[in-house]
């Protein structure tokens, strides 16, 4: 493994199989590029100019973990200007940082040795201070200097602390230097978003990009957009504040550091993130979100205004009123009316980009907006609901440069979706909210008309699911030992018992050729064989199972470094491939195998472009097609609840709804490739960088709809990708994985989605939890018989000192994929009225697990005659706690969903009659 990971991030043994993706990925990082700032130097022409700063040469082409990407090769802005016709007048300063990098590799590559090499992780090298011999130098032939700003994106669970978003001495003392020395100095920022506002009103800064994250082309990407070749169109897609103490959550930080009470975090800016707090409580910021400059100007106009219950309907007139051609982003924002629930100033309803336009030149841009998009979570009603009142639209090119251009105009208050009541914080919390905002006079504005009495609210109720069904073949001796059983999950179900013909030799091809229905094949499986298909391949044991063909099947098996497999020990038996996952969203990420590394969710996102997105998908697909990949590890659709965050990157948006549909555009690319399909990521709030995988997240239930789920719901209704991946982390009190709240009734009742629900890697949770919630199949892995233990009475397994047998393997980055204290049927709680106990001999230490337990009042220790210590364990006898249906409803999902995949089709292909 480790020779594999030398190989492909050093040698560079590995070519990519599609060169001419290059281009594409050229072009997708000049898009998604943003101008901030232009005094008239931008787009400059080819020739002299002097070139400093850590990312001239230490360029960050893309993320870590998950979003790292092995590619061949890569262009940094160095040789990205030397490659289309600029001559460099820091030779000596370029020199120097460029051997403090080759200097640093070394540390680089004691790193990969350790094994951490594939998560992407870099030791970031300072910058070199620039000499005075260093300007000398530089300022020969030119008045143009170009300063790239690097800031190394750390890992997740290191502190950086508010400084990482700040200036370092270095970089202040060279801008300083610098901005005395040229008259015209362009700043490129190479990173997350940082505190900019010291320096962006230097006079002598001319110009500002936003350079962000922009994948294997990054150079070639900014040169074209520094000479003009590509005109930016690129726009945020988060709010940059001019410092970090103005964001909402900067005082409920997404980090717990060593000096955190407790390991939780709360969420008391509510629904106020992003703009929608910089808008409402008038703070403001130094770009707003969806802010971008071009070299051109554009006039936008509303031509037409349709409102229905199906959707508001807008025609947006846009015209090139500059010298060049280029293209504009149109965004529609809405005002909701004041009511009994809080809303923001404002919420982007829709958007769309124009096609090129040269000087002159128009085009009429139709943007639907949903009317869900409209809508506010009301928690009184438990009901997704439009007030009564003035719906205010406003057209602009970003969320502080808008003008008023419709309205419409609801009579009164509609229920549009009365959802479950699940998800309720476990404690009280304290909401930010704004004053009332004043009325509006509206002037002559285009109005439509809406009433309630034309809605039909009935049916419109999404119940909770309150049981399971198991499916038995006839003559089967079973009794429900869970509608018995005194001990329930989290939410209790009632188990049904449904009685089906005996279907013993079937296999998953006679489901797909409709010969019998997959609950009917599903009852023929063993528990054994039902407990290896919902866990991945990760440490996995052999079960035997009976081959049910008459004839012989080749199985190829894909032998390549990717996150994760299925079982594939019953595709020549009963017909189940074992299909592949491979992160991430920035590219195809396999150890040691050159492959397009795109840009980052963030650029992707800053295009504001559907048709990006989907061209992004149909390269991506591609890859997966000649690599035999079932499913990418993408889109990430978490909400950058802070931007300055230096995982920000990962994702597309602090809007939700904009996050969601650029996704879906993603998607719909890689599902143009048959068998290829898409497992959308993380569900939900995974926005924190604590390092703990258990932390919990105390959030409302109206942001945890509005704006957490928002994303994900908007992507599963245009896409339809085939699953869901959980967050790790806990949720008002519970894991994600374990809300059956989350996983069966919001995701596969509420939203209609009928794919598979994966728990995270390497997740703290019980297991049998999360299939009684409705998480299908455990990732990358987990012990079958572990999972089988929660269907019978078992008791726990002490070890000599006193605790429980604790369980950790198949490492991966040094954590443990697998993870499990063996307390069986038990579950410590002191107020159970069970006991459990164990001795530990005279001689040998206490576990300091059990002194913690015992000052938590979970455990007794007394001493005994003989010197041995008696421990009592306090707590519930569960029994069998785990219904066989849930087991198979799990199964059923995840069959459903591969037996469409390419791995599912080659298996066919394969068989040999």
């Amino acid at each position: 493994m480790a020779i594999k990971r030398l190989r492909g991030v050093f040698s560079k043994t590995s070519k990519m199989q599609f060169p001419e993706h290059r281009d594409v990925v050229r072009g997708l990082g000049a898009d998604g590029m943003v101008l901030l700032k232009n005094s008239g130097i931008l787009p400059m022409n080819k020739g002299n100019v002097a070139l400093f700063g850590a990312g001239a040469v230490d360029t960050i082409f893309c993320g870590l973990y998950f979003n790292y990407v092995f590619t061949d090769s890569t262009v940094n802005v160095k040789e990205g200007l030397l490659n289309n016709g600029f001559t460099l007048t820091t030779d000596s300063w370029l020199s120097k940082m460029e051997k403090a990098v080759k200097l640093n590799d070394k540390k680089e590559k004691q790193v990969a040795k350790k094994g951490l090499a594939f998560e992407g992780k870099r030791c970031r090298t300072p910058e070199v201070p620039i000499s005075v011999a260093d300007m000398a130098e530089a300022i020969l032939g030119t008045d143009t200097c170009i300063y790239v700003v690097r800031h190394g994106i750390i890992s997740e669970g290191e502190e950086g602390g508010e400084n990482q978003y700040q200036l370092t001495e270095t970089e202040l003392s060279n801008i300083g230097l610098i901005a005395s020395s040229f008259k015209n100095v362009i700043l490129v920022i190479n990173s997350g978003m940082l505190e900019l506002s010291s320096v962006a009103r230097m006079k002598s800064i001319k110009a500002i990009i936003y350079m962000g994250v922009p994948g294997m082309e990054a150079g070639n990407s900014l040169a074209d957009v520094l000479t003009g070749a590509v005109n930016p169109s690129g726009r945020l897609t988060a709010t940059w504040a001019k410092k970090y103490k103005d964001y909402s959550t900067c005082y409920s930080p997404s980090v717990l550091n060593k000096s955190a009470k407790s390991n939780e975090i709360d969420y008391k800016e509510g629904i106020f993130v992003g703009y929608r707090y910089f808008d409402a409580f008038d703070v403001t910021p130094l770009f707003p979100f969806g802010f971008g400059l071009s070299y051109t100007s554009f006039d936008m106009e509303l031509e037409y205004l349709e409102a229905s219950w199906m959707a508001v309907v807008l025609r947006v007139k846009v015209t090139n009123t500059g010298e060049c051609a280029g293209r504009q982003v149109v965004q529609l924002y809405c005002s909701q009316p004041q009511g009994n629930v809080e809303k923001p100033y404002q919420i982007l309803s829709g958007f769309g980009k124009t096609g090129k336009l040269k000087p002159g030149e128009s085009e009429e841009m139709t943007i639907k907006i949903p009317i869900m998009a409209l809508c506010s979570f009301d928690e009184e009603s438990t009901a997704w609901v439009m007030e009564k009142g003035d719906y205010l639209f406003r057209l602009g090119s970003n969320s502080r440069d808008t003008k008023l251009c419709a309205k419409v105009v609801l009579d009164r208050m509609t229920i549009i979706k009365r959802v479950t009541n699940v998800m309720e914080p476990t404690k009280e919390l304290k909401f930010l909210s704004p004053s009332p905002r004043a009325e509006e006079d509206t002037g002559y504005i285009k109005v439509a008309s809406l009433s309630g009495d034309d809605y039909n609210s009935e049916n419109k109720y999404v119940p909770v699911k309150q049981e399971v069904t198991t499916y038995l073949t006839e003559g089967s001796k079973y009794a429900s030992y869970v509608n018995e059983n005194p001990y329930s999950m989290p939410t209790r179900v009632h188990e049904n018992l449904e009685y089906i013909k005996p279907c013993g030799s079937t296999t998953l091809f006679d489901v797909i050729k409709n010969k019998v229905s997959m609950e009917e094949f599903v009852s023929s499986l063993s528990p054994e064989v039902l407990a290896r298909i919902v866990a991945g391949e990760c440490g996995e044991s052999k079960v035997e199972s009976e081959n049910r063909f008459n004839f012989d099947i080749i199985h190829e098996k894909n032998k390549l470094g990717i996150s994760a497999r299925t079982t594939s020990q019953f595709a020549t038996t009963l017909g189940i491939p074992g299909v592949t996952f491979a992160d991430g969203p920035s590219g195809l990420r396999i150890e040691g195998v050159a492959c397009t590394c795109f840009p980052s969710p963030m650029n992707m996102a800053q295009t504001w472009d559907m048709s990006a997105m989907v061209r992004m998908g149909r390269v991506y697909g591609r890859e997966m097609e000649y690599y035999n990949i079932d499913y990418c590890i993408a889109p990430a659709l978490n909400i950058h609840r802070n931007p300055m965050r230096n995982r920000a990157y990962e994702f597309y948006s602090e809007d939700p709804s904009l996050a969601g549909i650029l996704g879906a555009g993603f998607v719909i690319g890689v599902k143009r490739y048959e068998g290829r399909d898409v497992i959308m990521k993380n569900v939900a709030t995974y926005n924190q960088e604590s390092g703990t995988s258990d932390v919990n997240i105390n959030v409302s239930r109206q942001a945890f709809g509005e704006l957490y789920l928002r994303p994900f719901s908007a992507c599963q209704m245009v896409a339809s990708p085939a699953g869901l991946l959980n967050s790790g982390n806990k949720i008002n009190g519970l894991y994600s994985s374990s809300q059956r709240g989350l996983n069966t009734d919001i995701i596969k009742s509420d939203w209609g989605s009928t794919g598979m629900v994966l728990s995270d890697w390497a997740s703290k949770s019980e297991k049998a939890y999360d299939l009684h919630a409705g998480c299908d199949l455990i990732m990358p892995g987990f012990d079958p018989d572990h999972i089988l233990e929660a269907m019978i009475k078992t008791a726990p397994t002490f070890e000599a000192d006193g605790y429980v047998t604790v369980v950790n393997k198949n490492y991966v980055y040094n954590e443990p994929m697998i993870t499990y204290e063996k307390w069986g049927s038990f579950l410590l709680d002191k107020s159970g009225d069970a006991q459990v106990s164990t001795v530990v001999v005279a001689d040998a230490q206490i576990s300091e697990k059990v002194l913690s337990l015992e000052k938590q009042g979970l455990c007794s220790i007394k001493t005994q005659d003989d010197g041995s210590r008696l421990i009592t364990y306090k707590g519930i006898d569960r029994g069998a706690y785990l219904a066989l249906g849930e087991l198979q409803q799990a199964v059923i999902n995840i069959l459903g969903t591969i037996k469409n995949s390419a791995s599912m089709k080659k298996l066919m292909e394969n068989a040999i009659n």
